[in-house]
């Protein structure tokens, strides 16, 4: 069997990237942030400050409503799902965790939680339905990687000020009053800086999660095939039900929605960049 630093390699190029991300986004918001107090109008304070606290609670109250869909999936419903899980779970070194089902017509899957109250790994009907077996299995092993990445927790602290930030000060700057509207402005402005920087560690922490799902299951192919799928029904499915949906695409499979939103990039590497990934990986193999 291999062993977890086998089946989680340091991938020079993409540690590199991500560590210069993860250390440069969170510096630069906190030196906004300080210059912002130490010299702007104390107006411009107090609504960035205001911009942070509403922000807060935006993006708190949209993952709190994300997370809370769903029933778990008990062993007896789904034998052959909890049979997969758990020898991946063995494969990779970690502790189960609680699988849920989302009633949602969209094919994603995702996982959230912490090492203390323990992960969820949540699977939408949508993605049951579409998938056969060695595809959802592959998919399983992609967010089993996040969890061993701790991904969702780096994601996190690079990541939640600025979408704080950012969200908050639209709210605060769409008020119209010119006090409201400077310091809102502000906000955004440096809430944008951090979701850049955010977003773009998500993108590489996707790779990682592909590269590892492949080492776990030894099929590339299943991958590209499950990612080619998802990302063909995600196109079926209602604009309205992709903007809800798209609240948590940081942490899903695929986005549910390909937005440039505030000119922002996406959350996700391109699909045909990972499918082109996976490709190499095919070749790797077979030529071993």
């Amino acid at each position: 069997m291999k062993s977890r630093r086998d089946l989680f390699p340091a991938d020079l190029g993409l540690v590199v990237r991500m560590v210069a991300v993860g250390l440069i986004t969170p510096i630069v918001v906190a030196a906004a942030l300080v210059a912002v107090f130490w010299f702007a109008d104390w107006k411009v304070q107090g609504v960035v400050a205001l911009s942070l606290g509403v922000g807060v609670c935006a993006v708190l109250r949209e993952r709190v409503a994300a997370s809370s869909r769903g029933r778990r999936i008990s062993p007896a419903e789904a034998p052959d799902l909890h049979a997969a899980v758990e020898r991946l779970c063995v494969v990779a070194d970690l502790a189960k965790p609680t699988l849920m089902l989302d009633r949602q017509s969209m094919p994603n899957s995702w996982v959230e939680g912490t090492t203390r109250g323990g992960f969820r790994l949540h699977l939408t009907v949508g993605l049951l339905d579409l998938l056969e077996p060695h595809e959802l299995e592959a998919v399983i092993a992609h967010e089993l990687a996040h969890i061993a990445n701790r991904d969702a927790a780096v994601m996190t602290v690079v990541a939640a000020p600025g979408e704080a930030l950012l969200s908050g000060g639209v709210r605060v700057a769409s008020q119209g009053w010119w006090p409201l509207l400077l310091g809102g402005a502000t906000a955004v402005a440096i809430g944008w800086v951090g979701t850049v920087g955010g977003r773009g560690l998500s993108r590489y922490r996707e790779f990682a999660a592909d590269a590892a799902a492949v080492r776990m299951t030894g099929n590339p192919a299943a991958l590209a095939s499950a990612l080619m799928k998802v990302s063909a029904g995600l196109v079926a499915i209602p604009q309205k039900d992709l903007r809800a949906a798209a609240v948590g695409d940081a942490f899903h499979l695929l986005p549910a929605r390909d937005t440039q939103q505030f000119l922002l990039p996406a959350t996700h590497p391109p699909l045909a960049a990972r499918i082109e990934r996976l490709e190499r990986l095919e070749r790797s193999l077979q030529r071993g």
